[in-house]
């Protein structure tokens, strides 16, 4: 048995790669990855001690919807008609539909994708990649105290 400081970095890096994965198939399936620009901003960070999934702050509206937009709405960086007419792109929609699609979104907001996220992201989920990962674990640590004896 080694004295060296034991470092779970690749354990949890693995375990939130299997998660973006299933984050990633979860929009895609539900057509939510049109431009490959959200896929991009779905990153894994690690400083050595800690490993983090990190997500766009409006993904969590694709999944619990939006209202109509206030009268006192401050502006998006980029605009959201700009966002619109990638996605219009995307999708192979005309770009003259961007307009009425965003006064339509201004106006009644959009339904959320119940599950879109609360399911990768999910206990049972989580629970599920992280439990081979745990029996890994314990089976070599009794492997290394069946030899050290």
């Amino acid at each position: 048995m080694t004295n060296e400081p034991m470092t779970n970095e690749p354990i949890t890096t693995n375990l939130l790669e299997s998660i973006k994965a299933d984050l990633l198939a979860s929009l895609q399936l539900h057509g939510k990855l049109a431009t490959g620009q959200t896929e991009q901003q779905i990153t894994i960070t690690s400083n050595g001690n800690t490993a983090q999934l990190q997500f766009p702050g409006y993904l969590p509206l694709l999944e619990t919807g939006r209202g109509p937009t206030s009268p006192n709405a401050q502006p998006s960086d980029p605009p959201m008609i700009e966002r619109i007419q990638q996605w219009c792109n995307e999708k192979g929609i005309p770009a003259s539909a961007a307009w009425a699609i965003k006064k339509s979104i201004d106006k009644n907001g959009f339904k959320g994708i119940p599950g879109l996220l609360t399911t990768p992201l999910g206990n049972d989920n989580i629970n599920q990649h992280l439990e081979p990962i745990l029996e890994n674990m314990a089976n070599n640590f009794v492997a290394q105290i069946e030899k050290a004896i």
